[in-house]
């Protein structure tokens, strides 16, 4: 099933505890459990979760409530919650509140998860509010003060400027026991200069009926969600007449372009459209958002067609898709991609993607790796297939740990040799030496290095200096531990990581509270490590890599200049390719550098001569070496695979990126692709 049919419009309550990084260990599950218990004994959310109209998801110091139903429900349970939450000793929490399209997806594990414009800008108006506010997007306001109950509960809050440079209106809600008076500091008071909310032109053809109830629904959304909205409804023609249109076009933000079968022959639509066109080709905006009627993109042709045929389109059939379709305008104004230069420059598609590259993609687990980064906890987990990012995203947190004056090591397991590994002295000697490197650190290991206290302890002492040497803390970042699961003294480095850990509680006064150690892995630990709980891998926060949603291919097809025409084509690809990252670089590389069109390239995908043919390649290579993971490929080829099948080459083949679970108990390949190429060439066939 394909995003757009997933796609739904949420109520969405964003709830986060503040400073929840920063508790103790001990505390943090005791002030989750109240926090549950504040939003499971709200009524709102538990009748409308009864009957099936309301969904919790989980976040790492919150959570997300959606409502399925009633625009009034978050604030209404937010109110519940914020009075319960008063009961000494209160907790402190902010929220935010927004309505907007949402897509279902699962992740790796199987999970279901929540995406999309709705639950993001719920995010980043609660990002504005300190411990206690209840905060409103302008759309939730809007809509709010439309009720008498809540009318005069709504106050003005300010505007901020969130990720992409998006300014938002944000209202505040309060009253008796619930929400705060002052304005969030993140806030800057309300401004009417020209520009401070995102204008938006709508084109159409005036006297086609259709074409003008579009115009007025699309109108009256936009403006209730805060946009500055155009329209000419000019009726004398004149060439003072003209030039306000164009310059208005040339001015806007973004332009709406209602495409129906009648106003596909309108020139006059034509030249405005041409106008946007040329505008955007000079200066990187207006985007240009073509809205199709009923129009299937085969039927698009006329005059119109050549300015809208390269383009994102947005298809409306009928009044069933009124809320979706202005839910992702509204995304699409709201978020727009930054101004492309008339050269983009491309980086190679493989390896991990540089910190600033404008290639990276944030994903959800990129803001709480952030948090935790910054706020000094002691183990952080990236676990990830292989090309799902996780040597990016260690990276990131490298660079963000350099910029805040901290000390950063770096050991990339995956450069280690057999003879390196062979031995458990040799090992930890290396890791001490090349942490002393990297560092500029003097360490006398001639006589501080002795045999008799053994490998672990040498290597404890080494690191207790190293971190005493400078009031900086250290990050240690571990690429591809994988490597070492295998290792005879596997379970006593992790077990000697794992202490570094308890450290922190057992020797309070030590230097340990200085060292945060960021483990990136893609196999299960649980398969090569015999007690997890002398291990990091059941105690450090976990980020699990996950594939890119139809949202996030947009925005990386914004950053490669558009080479994907249209949401269908988009839409195809994703559902190709799965969002794989990796695969997903690739396609709008040979699509931006005209090595294949979108025709040739869905053509040729799984073909042995196509643009993926090296990769797909090496896929069919890994499963073709072990007999049992050829059998238990060809079990997911014929639909009869579990993790039960085979459990070891269910988790390697897992880890490989390959497969992934679903939630009816089976197997299935991570994308259509490597269906398409292993079913053509079947592993294990002569």
């Amino acid at each position: 099933m394909s995003d757009a049919q997933n796609a739904q419009i949420a109520h969405v309550l964003f709830l986060d505890i503040v400073g929840f990084s920063r508790l103790s260990m001990t505390v943090q599950p005791l002030t989750m459990e109240r926090l549950n218990a504040a939003v499971n004994g709200a009524p709102t959310y538990s009748a409308a979760r009864e009957r099936g109209a309301a969904q919790p998801v989980a976040t790492g110091d919150g959570m997300i409530l959606l409502f399925w139903e009633d625009v009034t429900a978050p604030v209404r349970c937010a109110i519940e919650i914020a009075r319960a939450l008063k009961t000494p000793p209160p907790i402190p929490v902010r929220m935010g509140i927004h309505s907007g399209l949402v897509y279902r997806q699962l992740d790796i594990a199987g999970n279901e998860n929540i995406v999309g414009e709705g639950v993001n800008t719920a995010q980043r108006v609660m990002d504005f509010g300190d411990d206690g506010h209840i905060l409103l997007s302008a759309l939730s306001a809007t809509w709010l003060t439309q009720f008498d109950d809540f009318q005069p509960l709504v106050k003005a809050g300010g505007e901020g400027v969130a990720k992409h440079n998006l300014r938002l209106s944000v209202s505040m809600i309060h009253g008796d026991g619930f929400g705060r008076t002052d304005t969030p500091r993140k806030l800057q008071p309300l401004v009417a200069a020209a520009g401070s909310v995102p204008r938006v032109a709508i084109l159409y053809r005036r006297g086609e009926q259709a074409d003008e109830q579009m115009l007025a629904y699309l109108e009256e959304r936009l403006r209730a969600d805060g946009l500055s909205v155009y329209v000419d409804r000019g009726r004398k023609v004149s060439s003072a007449w003209l030039k306000e249109v164009e310059e208005r076009i040339r001015e806007a933000d973004a332009v709406i372009a209602v495409v129906s079968p009648q106003s596909l022959q309108s020139e006059m639509l034509e030249f405005e459209l041409e106008t946007a066109q040329d505008q955007q080709q000079q200066t990187g905006k207006p985007m240009i958002l073509p809205v199709r009627l009923g129009l299937e993109e085969e039927d698009v042709n006329g005059p119109v067609a050549a300015v809208i045929g390269p383009l994102n389109q947005f298809l409306w059939s009928g009044p069933d898709d009124d809320q979706r379709l202005v839910a992702e305008l509204i995304s699409a104004i709201r978020e727009p991609l930054k101004p492309r230069d008339t050269e983009i420059r491309l980086e190679p598609v493989g390896g991990a993607v540089p910190p600033d590259s404008p290639f990276y993609i944030e994903r959800g687990c990129d803001r709480e790796m952030q948090q935790a980064v910054a706020a000094g906890e002691s183990i952080l987990l990236i676990k990830g297939a292989r090309q799902m990012g996780k040597t990016s995203l260690q990276a990131r947190a490298a660079q963000q740990s350099r910029d805040l004056g901290w000390r950063v090591g770096l050991t990339d397991f995956q450069k280690l040799t057999a003879t390196q590994m062979a031995s458990e002295d040799v090992f930890y000697r290396l890791l001490a030496a090349t942490l002393a490197r990297q560092l500029k650190f003097k360490y006398d290991f001639e006589n501080e290095w002795d045999d008799i206290f053994g490998a672990n302890l040498n290597m404890e002492t080494f690191l207790r200096e190293l971190l005493e040497a400078a009031p900086e803390p250290l990050v240690w970042c571990m690429d591809e531990v994988d490597k070492l699961f295998g290792a005879p003294f596997a379970s006593d480095f992790f077990g000697l990581v794992r202490s570094w850990h308890n450290a922190r509680s057992t020797e309070p006064h030590g230097p340990w509270k200085k060292l945060t150690v960021v483990i990136a892995y893609a196999t299960e630990a649980h398969l090569f490590i015999q007690d997890l709980n002398q291990s990091p891998f059941n105690v450090g926060r976990r980020f699990d890599l996950e594939n890119f949603n139809l949202q996030q291919l947009f925005e990386l097809n914004g950053r490669y200049g558009s080479p994907i025409g249209s949401y269908q084509e988009a839409e195809e690809i994703h559902d190709l390719l799965g969002g794989q990252p990796f695969l997903s670089r690739r396609a709008l590389d040979v699509l931006k550098t005209g090595k294949w069109d979108f025709a040739g390239l869905i053509q040729d995908a799984a073909r042995d001569n196509g643009p993926f043919s090296d990769h797909l390649q090496r896929v069919h290579a890994s499963v073709s070496k072990l007999p049992e993971v050829t059998r238990f490929v060809r079990a997911v080829l014929d639909g009869s695979a579990t993790p039960n099948t085979d459990q070891t080459s269910y988790y390697r083949l897992l880890a490989s990126g390959i497969i992934q679970p679903r939630r009816d108990g089976t197997v299935d390949f991570r994308c259509s692709l490597y269906r398409q190429y292993l079913t053509m060439h079947p592993p294990g066939t002569s």
